[in-house]
């Protein structure tokens, strides 16, 4: 997977309409439970909660929406941070399982693992672009979001530095050296010791020499470590990273195509994978324990601390920036434009189709006031819908909803075609001129980008959608974050 430089993150002072002009944005949703929430006012002004503040710029009755709408959004984030921690649990006794025992059937059921843990991950991403989580607060046992994320799922990741590539491999980390088969390396000038792989080690190592792209920690380095480098660009196919590459038998232990002499790269690349997903596991915990209720100096506290000053933008502005300046531009816009694979999201897995909707399926749980957890439950009960109708904004509520419908059926067919039929995104980003090559028609392919361009035309309905409905209640300017621009 040859590195292409993305900020993962960069925040242009803009309204959304400006920032789309002349560009193609995408987002999308899958298929979920919508639940309509009604109560007259009555009930809402009844709504009682510890996490309030003193505030006498609002009416009661819009305190009871805000409150609504606030502790529906804390009650979601938590169950979804509850859900991407169980599975990743999950993932972590997988694992475990896999690097005592390995075989095709336990690697098998530890990708399933993967595929089942990143899908509720996914949908918490809408709860990471507040503003006021990105400023540091030493008070919090996570004093920046940011730098929680960058640990989790940074990305795109130099596989080079972790592991072997393959010969045509280009990227930033150039060294034969790297963590697997070396008791240290040097980055730049760093020089660490790589002897034992653990936990610490790895959440030291991750962007070591400042560069973004030194990625050691999180779900991607889980995901390279099990399917190893896709070496396939715009062909069919993902990672085939063998098992005899964790088989701890002297002559079974393999490096791809190549026989290792001994066992000890291969039991270094158990060791690796265990940190990794003790880490993750350690990282959630820390998460979830932050969206719990009736806790001090926490992420929730915080936003209920501020709820009735700008709690409503806040939402909104993180409906805005992970629909346009995360999903559309950084995950989707750059790849579908350049046809680049490394760019996908899930480069090593192909489960880039899941994760785009996930992404998506997070900004549309806000909005409906509705998560539907893993188990089955639906949490929340109140979302950005519901607060615009019941604040005389029925007019943008039914805009937005319709706008959400259609983006939800775009990325339908995109997940339908990777699910069911096997082209997967890689494969629909791939420009004319390079599916040619792999005997794919120039009509043909253009079906493919037809059905990434269509997700791109309904998430510009739907960024409107939000601004307009932010203005409907006197937010004249998001600023969300606007992305890479081409």
């Amino acid at each position: 997977m040859t590195i292409t430089t993305v900020m993962r993150r960069q925040i242009l002072p803009t309204t959304l309409a400006a920032t789309l002009a002349g560009l193609l944005m995408v987002s999308g949703c899958t298929k979920q439970t919508n639940e309509d929430t009604t109560a007259d006012v009555t009930t809402q002004s009844n709504v009682q909660s510890t996490e309030t503040t003193d505030d006498t710029a609002l009416s009661a009755v819009d305190k009871a929406y805000t409150d609504r709408l606030m502790i529906s959004y804390a009650n979601m984030a938590h169950a979804a941070f509850k859900d991407s921690l169980d599975t990743a649990k999950a993932l972590q006794v997988a694992i475990d399982t896999y690097v005592a025992t390995p075989t095709q059937a336990n690697l098998d059921a530890a990708k399933a693992a993967y595929k089942m843990a990143r899908q509720p991950y996914s949908q918490t991403e809408i709860f990471r672009f507040d503003e006021g989580f990105v400023t540091p607060n030493d008070k919090r046992a996570i004093a920046s979001v940011d730098s929680w994320e960058g640990q989790i799922n940074a990305w795109p990741l130099d596989e080079a530095l972790i592991d072997y590539v393959s010969d045509t491999y280009e990227g930033e980390y150039s060294s034969k050296d790297n963590i697997i088969n070396s008791q240290s390396i040097t980055v730049g000038s760093v020089k660490q010791d790589t002897s034992t792989i653990t936990p610490e080690l790895l959440a030291e190592m991750n962007e070591i020499g400042g560069s973004e792209a030194n990625v050691t920690t999180g779900y991607h380095a889980i995901e390279f470590m099990l399917w190893g480098q896709d070496t396939n660009g715009v062909k069919e196919g993902a990672g085939n990273r063998p098992v005899s590459d964790y088989v701890t038998q002297a002559g079974q232990c393999t490096s791809g195509d190549m026989v290792n002499e001994d066992a000890s790269i291969c039991e270094r690349r158990g060791a690796f994978l265990k940190a990794a997903a003790q880490l993750l596991v350690n990282d959630l915990t820390a998460m979830e324990a932050e969206w719990q209720p009736e806790r001090d100096n926490t992420l929730r506290s915080d936003l209920m601390a501020r709820k009735y000053d700008n709690g409503l933008r806040q939402v909104m502005y993180q409906m805005g920036s992970l629909a346009l300046g995360e999903l559309a531009s950084e995950r989707m816009q750059v790849a579908f434009v350049t046809g680049s694979t490394e760019d996908e999201h899930e480069c090593f897995s192909d489960l880039t189709h899941l994760s785009y909707a996930n992404n998506a399926r997070g900004i549309q749980n806000v909005f409906n006031g509705s998560y539907r957890t893993v188990a089955g439950k639906t949490v929340g009960g109140y979302g950005v819908k519901n607060y615009l109708a019941d604040t005389g904004n029925q007019e943008a509520a039914e805009k937005l909803a319709a706008d959400f419908i259609k983006v939800e059926n775009a990325f339908n067919v995109i997940v339908e075609k990777g699910e069911k039929e096997g082209i997967k995104v890689d494969q629909m980003i791939a420009t004319v001129g390079q599916a040619s090559k792999q005997g794919i028609s120039a009509e043909e392919q253009n079906i493919r980008r037809g059905w990434i361009e269509k997700a791109i035309t309904s998430l510009q309905e739907l960024t409107d959608g939000i601004e307009n409905a932010a203005k409907a209640v006197g937010i004249e300017n998001l600023d969300a974050d606007a992305g890479s621009q081409f």
